[in-house]
C-alpha cells in the first residue's frame, strides 16, 4: 500500500473513540462511541473487566454506542462463551448492528441478554 492510498483511506473515515466508565449503583460499565479496529483494545479491556468483576449478571450500558464491527461482536461472543454457572452479560440498548450480528453468527448464545 502506498502513502497516497493510506491518506485517502484515513481521510474517508475519521477515527472515533470509545469511552468506558463504571455504572453508578450497579455492577457494570457504561460505554459510548464505537467499537472498531481503532477502539478494539479498549473494548476487549472492558470485556475482560466484565468477566473478572461480574457476579451472576454484569450490565453493559450500550445506549451511547453507535457501532460495533464484526470483530467486536466476535470478542463479545467469545467472552460470553467463557461464562459458567448461569452467569450472563446484560446488554442494555445495544446498537442494532450488534444485535443483528449476534443473531446471525451466535443465535444460541444464552450468556448474553439484551434489554431495552
Amino acid at each position: 500500500m502506498d502513502i497516497r492510498h493510506q491518506a485517502v483511506v484515513g481521510a474517508a473515515r475519521p477515527e472515533r473513540g470509545l469511552s468506558v466508565a463504571p455504572l453508578r449503583g450497579r455492577t457494570g460499565l457504561k460505554l459510548s462511541g464505537e467499537v472498531s479496529l481503532a477502539t478494539r483494545a479498549d473494548w476487549e479491556r472492558a470485556l475482560e473487566r466484565a468477566l473478572r468483576e461480574g457476579g451472576r449478571m454484569y450490565r453493559l450500558e450500550l445506549s451511547d454506542v453507535t457501532f460495533v464491527d464484526v470483530a467486536g461482536a466476535g470478542a463479545l461472543a467469545a467472552a460470553a462463551q467463557t461464562l459458567q454457572d448461569g452467569r450472563r452479560l446484560v446488554l442494555h440498548e445495544p446498537p442494532h448492528t450488534l444485535c443483528r450480528l449476534l443473531d446471525l453468527f451466535w443465535p444460541d448464545l444464552r450468556a448474553i441478554e439484551v434489554t431495552s
